[in-house]
């Protein structure tokens, strides 16, 4: 569960690190985070495949450790 812990800290200080540029440029909030929804507008299917599958890898291996622990103990 630390792994989580660890990519949720770091998204959420890379959000926060990109907002805050924003800011000190004076962006405002609202336009701050339109930039996310740029992104995913011009991205196509198999590249939202590929964002999808790297944003759930930290789940998986979580789960993949959880079932190797839970294997050993029987």
């Amino acid at each position: 569960m630390k792994i989580l812990l660890i990519y949720a800290v770091l998204a959420l200080l890379g959000l926060s690190m990109v907002i805050s540029i924003d800011w000190l440029t004076g962006t405002p909030f609202s336009r701050s985070f339109n930039f996310l929804t740029k992104i995913f507008i011009t991205t196509t299917f198999q590249e939202l495949v590929v964002i999808i599958v790297f944003l759930f890898l930290p789940v998986i291996q979580v789960a993949l450790a959880a079932g190797k622990k839970q294997k050993q103990r029987q």
